[in-house]
């Protein structure tokens, strides 16, 4: 279960609809996303008993672990003889201690989990057991064990397209036009440090595309089958090998794909050439990690990039036209009254078109996780209080966590409440549930 906070956009959930590609293979599936059906938790419970799995397979986060360990614990209670087991990053950051903390899953998968969910099913439906493999939690004997680490998978066109027919994809919508959209994933993998990220421990440091025939191919299923034009291309760095960006860019032109498209990278990693592809191809929208405007806050996340390479970046998107949303993050290590309020006069002069702000979350196996437990900085007192949308868990020293929760509430504030920028929004607005996701956002950032 996905944790939305009330301006955002609801994602498909990408991953779990590739591994009910893969189960497709096994048996019948089923798929039912909590966030875009109009169930309660107890509806939600009823919906799966009714189904009779075998299996059920979820994807928890930090923030919903606890409504996700309820769920499959009233699943079994109603359903003794199905096999509840989870994957993502709580499984894979926690290992061991992620089972020990919650009693409703019987096993996980960390790390990567298709292969190790391919080879999972192959057991279970031979044996009818649970199976010690690469991968895999699971108990035994009142403990839990775990198996090897599994390889990363090389060639990433080996994975099954997901199975968006089992999702209800118009429900999917973008904020700002209200378009169906989805996710497709272009690469794997980060070679940077940022000590607060997950993406180099989850899909490793190396970067692994995917082939561009399979990215157009997905693509033009979407199309085709769904009806689907908005895009976000799911990966942390697209201009990091610049070749298969302008090679991707230069494909959907020759197919004359009429498309809109999203993506991210870093600040350090824009050049006005490829842009112009991008911008050509269809793109509108492109996503950048700044996090402060202090170079020492910069130097001490280890972003590797300078707060000049960050200017000259959205400078050269105004002037390619591709609008830009900024990513900051409060409460990094020295972090102080001063630099926060540099940061908030510097989101509003930037130049963005949109920006996402968030408090610093001590994630474990992070950088800063590790920090944050030796120095005794966090305040947390459960699993679900790590959500990058929600409050401060950590106290620094040289800013409190009500502090921090201050800076992002002021940040939002003074970027979004700015009159020029309500005016420029409003002229945007093309339907009454952009009228309603508009007063929500308000509503919330003005509290």
């Amino acid at each position: 279960m996905q944790s939305v906070d009330s301006w955002a956009a609801v994602w498909p959930p990408l991953t779990l609809a590739i591994l009910a590609s893969i189960a497709k293979k096994y048996g019948e599936v089923r798929l039912i996303d909590w966030n875009v059906e109009n169930f309660t938790l107890e509806e939600t419970v009823g919906t799966v008993v009714d189904f009779k799995p075998d299996l059920v397979v979820t994807c928890p986060t930090f923030p919903s672990i606890e409504s996700d360990d309820y769920f499959c614990r009233r699943v079994k209670e109603k359903c003794p003889g199905s096999v509840m087991l989870g994957f993502g990053v709580f499984f894979t950051l926690l290992e061991e201690t992620s089972l020990h903390d919650i009693a409703g899953y019987d096993a996980a998968i960390f790390g990567e989990p298709e292969e190790t969910f391919e080879e999972f099913l192959i057991n279970y439906q031979s044996t009818g057991k649970i199976i010690p493999i690469k991968g895999l939690l699971w108990r035994e004997e009142g403990r839990v064990k775990k198996g090897d680490v599994r390889p990363f998978i090389q060639d990433l066109d080996t994975i099954p397209v997901a199975a968006r027919d089992l999702l209800k994809t118009d429900r999917y919508k973008l904020p700002n036009n209200g378009h169906p959209f989805t996710l497709v994933n272009v690469a794997r993998g980060c070679p940077y440090p940022c000590i607060f990220c997950t993406a180099n421990i989850y899909y490793g440091k190396k970067l692994r595309h995917h082939s561009v025939g399979y990215v157009i191919n997905e693509i033009e299923l979407c199309m085709k089958e769904h009806g689907i034009k908005d895009f976000l291309f799911w990966e942390e760095v697209f201009t990091l090998e610049k070749s298969f960006g302008i090679a991707l860019c230069d494909e959907i032109i020759k197919r004359d794909l009429k498309i809109s498209w999203m993506t991210t990278t870093r600040a350090d990693l824009i050049e006005e050439d490829i842009l112009k592809k991008m911008k050509a191809a269809g793109c509108v929208l492109l996503g950048m990690g700044i996090e402060s405007c202090s170079q020492e806050i910069l130097n001490n996340a280890k972003k590797n990039e300078t707060v000049e390479q960050i200017v000259k970046a959205v400078k050269l998107c105004k002037k390619v036209k591709i609008p830009t949303m900024g990513h900051f993050i409060f409460g990094l290590p020295g972090e102080t009254e001063s630099t926060a309020q540099e940061t908030i006069k510097y989101i509003r002069t930037l130049g963005l078109d949109y920006m996402q702000c968030y408090c610093a979350v001590p994630i474990p196996k992070t950088p800063l996780g590790e920090m944050a437990r030796e120095k005794g900085w966090i305040t947390a007192e459960s699993w679900s209080e790590y959500d990058y949308g929600g409050n401060s868990v950590m106290n620094i020293g040289s800013v409190s966590p009500a502090d921090v929760d201050r800076y992002r509430q002021t940040a939002f504030q003074k970027f979004y409440l700015r009159p020029r920028y309500i005016i420029d929004q409003l002229i945007k607005i093309k339907s009454l549930r952009q009228v309603l996701q508009a007063a929500n956002f308000l509503k919330w950032i003005k509290n």
